[in-house]
Protein backbone atom coordinates (compact mmCIF):
# COMPACT_ATOMS: atom_id res chain seq x y z
CA UNK A 1 0.00 0.00 0.00
CA UNK A 2 1.27 3.32 -0.61
CA UNK A 3 2.07 5.83 2.08
CA UNK A 4 0.14 8.94 2.09
CA UNK A 5 2.57 11.73 0.83
CA UNK A 6 2.34 13.69 3.64
CA UNK A 7 3.45 11.02 6.01
CA UNK A 8 6.95 10.73 4.14
CA UNK A 9 7.18 14.40 3.54
CA UNK A 10 7.26 14.55 7.85
CA UNK A 11 9.47 11.72 8.14
CA UNK A 12 12.05 13.96 5.47
CA UNK A 13 11.79 16.93 7.35
CA UNK A 14 12.15 14.85 10.75
CA UNK A 15 15.01 12.99 9.43
CA UNK A 16 16.43 16.52 8.20
CA UNK A 17 16.27 18.22 11.52
CA UNK A 18 18.06 15.05 13.55
CA UNK A 19 21.36 15.48 11.02
CA UNK A 20 21.02 19.56 11.65
CA UNK A 21 20.76 19.19 15.74
CA UNK A 22 23.43 16.63 15.62
CA UNK A 23 25.91 18.64 13.27
CA UNK A 24 25.14 21.34 15.44
CA UNK A 25 26.36 19.54 18.64
CA UNK A 26 29.68 18.24 16.79
CA UNK A 27 30.60 22.04 16.55
CA UNK A 28 28.94 24.21 18.73
CA UNK A 29 30.24 27.55 18.73
CA UNK A 30 30.87 29.93 22.20
CA UNK A 31 29.27 33.66 21.10
CA UNK A 32 30.63 36.51 23.52
CA UNK A 33 29.22 40.21 23.67
CA UNK A 34 31.54 42.28 24.76
CA UNK A 35 30.51 45.93 25.57
CA UNK A 36 32.97 48.68 25.16
CA UNK A 37 33.81 52.12 24.99
CA UNK A 38 34.29 53.43 21.57
CA UNK A 39 37.98 54.90 22.61
CA UNK A 40 39.41 51.59 22.78
CA UNK A 41 37.85 50.15 19.85
CA UNK A 42 41.42 49.44 18.00
CA UNK A 43 43.10 48.03 20.51
CA UNK A 44 40.12 45.43 20.95
CA UNK A 45 39.32 44.27 17.63
CA UNK A 46 43.08 43.59 17.11
CA UNK A 47 42.64 41.58 20.17
CA UNK A 48 39.68 39.91 19.09
CA UNK A 49 40.33 39.03 15.64
CA UNK A 50 43.74 37.15 17.73
CA UNK A 51 41.80 35.47 19.77
CA UNK A 52 39.49 34.32 17.49
CA UNK A 53 42.05 32.84 14.94
CA UNK A 54 43.49 30.91 17.97
CA UNK A 55 40.15 30.20 19.07
CA UNK A 56 37.91 29.01 16.08
CA UNK A 57 35.27 28.03 18.01
CA UNK A 58 34.49 31.28 19.73
CA UNK A 59 33.23 33.84 18.47
CA UNK A 60 33.33 37.96 19.75
CA UNK A 61 30.81 40.02 19.25
CA UNK A 62 31.88 43.74 20.27
CA UNK A 63 29.47 46.53 21.30
CA UNK A 64 31.40 49.72 20.95
CA UNK A 65 29.54 53.55 21.88
CA UNK A 66 29.90 55.91 24.25
CA UNK A 67 30.21 54.67 27.62
CA UNK A 68 27.69 56.78 29.24
CA UNK A 69 24.93 54.37 27.24
CA UNK A 70 25.81 51.08 28.78
CA UNK A 71 24.39 50.70 32.08
CA UNK A 72 21.32 51.38 31.12
CA UNK A 73 21.86 49.09 27.90
CA UNK A 74 22.58 46.42 29.97
CA UNK A 75 20.10 47.01 32.62
CA UNK A 76 17.29 46.80 30.10
CA UNK A 77 18.89 43.71 28.12
CA UNK A 78 20.53 41.65 30.85
CA UNK A 79 22.80 40.60 28.05
CA UNK A 80 26.65 40.65 27.67
CA UNK A 81 29.59 38.91 28.71
CA UNK A 82 32.55 41.73 29.34
CA UNK A 83 32.65 44.86 29.92
CA UNK A 84 35.14 47.58 29.34
CA UNK A 85 33.78 50.94 29.40
CA UNK A 86 36.22 53.83 29.10
CA UNK A 87 36.29 55.03 32.68
CA UNK A 88 36.22 53.03 36.09
CA UNK A 89 33.59 54.76 37.39
CA UNK A 90 31.49 53.54 34.92
CA UNK A 91 32.21 49.82 35.81
CA UNK A 92 31.86 50.95 39.32
CA UNK A 93 28.39 51.84 39.45
CA UNK A 94 28.20 48.39 37.41
CA UNK A 95 29.75 47.14 40.67
CA UNK A 96 27.30 48.82 42.95
CA UNK A 97 24.14 47.77 41.18
CA UNK A 98 25.59 43.79 40.76
CA UNK A 99 25.90 43.14 37.29
CA UNK A 100 29.59 42.45 38.25
CA UNK A 101 30.24 40.33 41.07
CA UNK A 102 34.49 40.01 40.49
CA UNK A 103 36.40 43.31 39.42
CA UNK A 104 39.53 43.36 41.29
CA UNK A 105 40.62 46.97 41.18
CA UNK A 106 44.12 46.75 41.38
CA UNK A 107 44.45 43.38 38.55
CA UNK A 108 41.98 44.28 36.02
CA UNK A 109 43.18 47.41 34.25
CA UNK A 110 44.04 46.42 31.04
CA UNK A 111 45.33 50.10 29.84
CA UNK A 112 45.52 53.53 30.23
CA UNK A 113 44.10 56.18 28.01
CA UNK A 114 45.95 58.97 27.98
CA UNK A 115 44.61 62.96 27.06
CA UNK A 116 46.09 65.24 23.81
CA UNK A 117 45.29 67.87 21.89
CA UNK A 118 43.99 67.54 18.30
CA UNK A 119 43.58 70.10 15.67
CA UNK A 120 43.23 69.60 11.90
CA UNK A 121 46.06 68.99 9.56
CA UNK A 122 48.49 72.21 9.88
CA UNK A 123 47.02 73.72 13.03
CA UNK A 124 45.57 76.70 11.29
CA UNK A 125 44.56 78.28 14.38
CA UNK A 126 48.09 77.73 16.02
CA UNK A 127 46.82 76.01 19.05
CA UNK A 128 49.71 75.43 21.29
CA UNK A 129 48.27 74.88 24.90
CA UNK A 130 45.37 74.33 27.13
CA UNK A 131 44.93 77.64 28.10
CA UNK A 132 44.46 78.61 24.28
CA UNK A 133 40.77 77.21 24.05
CA UNK A 134 39.79 80.19 25.37
CA UNK A 135 40.76 82.51 22.65
CA UNK A 136 37.62 83.98 21.11
CA UNK A 137 36.44 82.70 18.01
CA UNK A 138 38.36 79.18 18.20
CA UNK A 139 35.53 76.58 17.45
CA UNK A 140 35.77 73.70 20.02
CA UNK A 141 34.67 70.60 19.99
CA UNK A 142 33.48 68.65 23.34
CA UNK A 143 32.21 65.78 24.41
CA UNK A 144 28.54 65.24 26.07
CA UNK A 145 29.66 64.02 29.63
CA UNK A 146 26.01 62.33 29.70
CA UNK A 147 27.14 60.29 26.97
CA UNK A 148 31.06 59.81 27.26
CA UNK A 149 33.98 59.87 29.23
CA UNK A 150 35.80 62.31 27.25
CA UNK A 151 33.40 64.80 27.91
CA UNK A 152 33.58 64.20 31.94
CA UNK A 153 37.46 64.90 31.43
CA UNK A 154 36.66 68.15 29.24
CA UNK A 155 35.17 69.74 32.00
CA UNK A 156 37.53 68.59 34.85
CA UNK A 157 40.61 69.63 32.73
CA UNK A 158 39.44 73.17 31.86
CA UNK A 159 38.32 73.89 35.00
CA UNK A 160 41.62 72.80 35.63
CA UNK A 161 43.15 75.48 33.91
CA UNK A 162 40.14 78.05 35.31
CA UNK A 163 38.73 78.46 31.81
CA UNK A 164 35.38 76.71 31.43
CA UNK A 165 33.29 79.34 31.14
CA UNK A 166 35.07 80.51 27.99
CA UNK A 167 35.66 77.07 26.24
CA UNK A 168 31.77 75.96 26.79
CA UNK A 169 31.18 79.37 24.98
CA UNK A 170 33.51 78.33 21.96
CA UNK A 171 32.01 75.26 22.00
CA UNK A 172 30.37 74.30 18.51
CA UNK A 173 30.37 70.32 18.93
CA UNK A 174 28.46 68.77 21.56
CA UNK A 175 29.72 65.05 20.60
CA UNK A 176 27.78 61.52 21.75
CA UNK A 177 31.25 59.61 21.23
CA UNK A 178 34.48 60.11 21.04
CA UNK A 179 35.11 59.17 17.18
CA UNK A 180 32.95 62.43 16.55
CA UNK A 181 35.48 64.97 18.09
CA UNK A 182 38.16 62.66 15.72
CA UNK A 183 35.87 63.28 12.12
CA UNK A 184 35.20 66.74 13.46
CA UNK A 185 38.88 67.91 12.99
CA UNK A 186 39.77 65.40 9.76
CA UNK A 187 36.84 67.83 8.48
CA UNK A 188 37.99 70.77 9.65
CA UNK A 189 34.26 71.54 11.61
CA UNK A 190 35.86 72.35 14.65
CA UNK A 191 39.79 74.15 15.56
CA UNK A 192 40.27 72.22 17.97
CA UNK A 193 39.36 69.07 20.64
CA UNK A 194 40.75 67.41 23.01
CA UNK A 195 40.92 62.89 23.05
CA UNK A 196 42.51 59.85 24.19
CA UNK A 197 45.31 59.16 22.20
CA UNK A 198 44.29 56.40 20.47
CA UNK A 199 41.08 58.19 18.95
CA UNK A 200 43.74 60.56 17.67
CA UNK A 201 46.05 58.07 16.01
CA UNK A 202 43.29 57.17 14.17
CA UNK A 203 43.62 60.72 11.81
CA UNK A 204 47.29 60.65 11.93
CA UNK A 205 47.49 62.11 8.50
CA UNK A 206 44.56 64.63 8.73
CA UNK A 207 45.46 66.60 12.12
CA UNK A 208 48.00 67.57 14.58
CA UNK A 209 48.61 66.14 18.09
CA UNK A 210 49.76 67.59 20.41
CA UNK A 211 51.19 66.56 24.29
CA UNK A 212 49.60 68.07 26.76
CA UNK A 213 51.00 69.99 29.84
CA UNK A 214 51.52 67.43 32.43
CA UNK A 215 49.42 69.13 34.59
CA UNK A 216 46.45 68.99 32.47
CA UNK A 217 47.33 65.71 31.05
CA UNK A 218 44.40 62.79 31.96
CA UNK A 219 45.38 59.72 32.43
CA UNK A 220 42.18 57.00 32.78
CA UNK A 221 42.00 53.75 33.88
CA UNK A 222 40.79 50.99 31.68
CA UNK A 223 39.04 48.04 33.77
CA UNK A 224 37.56 44.82 31.90
CA UNK A 225 35.09 42.89 33.89
CA UNK A 226 32.74 39.96 33.31
CA UNK A 227 29.22 40.43 33.37
CA UNK A 228 27.25 38.27 36.00
CA UNK A 229 24.32 37.32 33.00
CA UNK A 230 27.38 35.74 31.27
CA UNK A 231 26.24 32.56 29.81
CA UNK A 232 29.03 30.93 28.77
CA UNK A 233 31.47 32.61 31.78
CA UNK A 234 34.21 30.70 31.53
CA UNK A 235 34.94 31.65 28.02
CA UNK A 236 34.17 34.84 29.54
CA UNK A 237 36.90 34.73 31.72
CA UNK A 238 39.78 33.26 29.36
CA UNK A 239 38.70 36.10 26.75
CA UNK A 240 39.69 38.83 29.71
CA UNK A 241 42.27 36.91 30.79
CA UNK A 242 43.86 37.63 27.59
CA UNK A 243 43.00 41.00 26.96
CA UNK A 244 45.08 41.46 30.75
CA UNK A 245 48.11 39.33 29.60
CA UNK A 246 51.33 40.72 28.59
CA UNK A 247 50.64 40.44 24.74
CA UNK A 248 47.16 42.18 25.17
CA UNK A 249 49.05 44.99 26.73
CA UNK A 250 51.73 45.04 23.73
CA UNK A 251 48.63 45.20 21.19
CA UNK A 252 47.37 48.21 23.33
CA UNK A 253 50.22 49.78 23.54
CA UNK A 254 50.26 49.38 19.71
CA UNK A 255 47.25 51.69 19.58
CA UNK A 256 48.34 54.60 21.62
CA UNK A 257 47.45 53.31 25.00
CA UNK A 258 49.52 53.69 27.40
CA UNK A 259 50.19 50.30 29.59
CA UNK A 260 52.97 52.19 32.05
CA UNK A 261 51.48 54.97 33.22
CA UNK A 262 53.50 56.58 35.82
CA UNK A 263 52.53 58.62 39.10
CA UNK A 264 48.66 59.72 38.92
CA UNK A 265 46.78 61.99 41.50
CA UNK A 266 43.79 61.53 42.82
CA UNK A 267 41.86 63.53 40.40
CA UNK A 268 43.61 61.70 37.76
CA UNK A 269 46.11 64.03 36.83
CA UNK A 270 49.70 63.29 35.35
CA UNK A 271 51.48 63.23 38.62
CA UNK A 272 55.49 62.39 37.87
CA UNK A 273 55.39 65.77 35.26
CA UNK A 274 55.30 63.25 32.07
CA UNK A 275 58.14 61.19 33.20
CA UNK A 276 56.48 57.84 32.17
CA UNK A 277 53.77 59.43 29.41
CA UNK A 278 56.22 61.82 27.42
CA UNK A 279 58.30 58.80 25.23
CA UNK A 280 54.90 57.36 24.52
CA UNK A 281 53.53 61.09 23.25
CA UNK A 282 56.63 61.65 21.44
CA UNK A 283 56.27 58.54 19.45
CA UNK A 284 53.16 59.20 18.74
CA UNK A 285 53.59 62.91 17.44
CA UNK A 286 56.74 61.54 15.51
CA UNK A 287 54.58 59.24 14.00
CA UNK A 288 51.87 61.73 12.42
CA UNK A 289 54.90 62.87 10.84
CA UNK A 290 55.70 59.86 9.25
CA UNK A 291 52.21 59.47 8.12
CA UNK A 292 52.07 62.53 6.45
CA UNK A 293 55.31 62.11 4.75
CA UNK A 294 55.61 59.47 2.36
CA UNK A 295 59.41 60.27 1.87
CA UNK A 296 60.18 59.29 5.41
CA UNK A 297 60.13 55.57 5.81
CA UNK A 298 57.63 53.78 7.95
CA UNK A 299 59.44 51.46 10.17
CA UNK A 300 60.07 50.79 14.07
CA UNK A 301 62.87 53.13 13.83
CA UNK A 302 60.99 56.12 12.73
CA UNK A 303 58.07 55.20 14.58
CA UNK A 304 58.53 52.72 17.34
CA UNK A 305 55.63 50.58 18.53
CA UNK A 306 52.98 52.57 16.55
CA UNK A 307 54.42 51.40 13.31
CA UNK A 308 51.73 48.91 11.96
CA UNK A 309 49.17 52.03 12.39
CA UNK A 310 51.29 54.62 10.31
CA UNK A 311 51.44 51.61 7.39
CA UNK A 312 48.33 50.77 7.81
CA UNK A 313 46.88 54.13 7.05
CA UNK A 314 49.13 54.81 4.28
CA UNK A 315 48.27 51.28 2.68
CA UNK A 316 44.47 52.94 2.61
CA UNK A 317 45.82 55.79 0.91
CA UNK A 318 47.27 54.03 -1.76
CA UNK A 319 44.58 51.44 -2.19
CA UNK A 320 42.05 55.13 -2.33
CA UNK A 321 44.59 56.49 -4.98
CA UNK A 322 44.28 53.16 -6.89
CA UNK A 323 40.71 52.79 -6.48
CA UNK A 324 40.31 56.84 -8.34
CA UNK A 325 42.43 56.16 -11.32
Amino acid sequence: MRRPRVLLHTAALLAVSAVTLLGGCRNPQTRLLFHAGAGVRGGLDEIGTLYQERYPDVRVDFSYKGSGYFLADIQASERGDLYMPGEEPYLLQAVERGYITDYDPERDIAAYFVTVIMTPRGNPKGVKRVEDFARPGLRVGLGDPEACAIGIWHEKIFKRAGIWEEVRRNATLAAKCIPELGNAVQLGAVDATIVWASTAILYLRDSEIIPMEPRYRGIIRLPVATLKFSQNPEAARALKEFVLSDEGKRIFRSHALLTKPGLVDAEGFCADGGRASDPDLQCLVRAAEVAKDDSIPATEESCGHLVKEVQRQRAAVRGARKADR
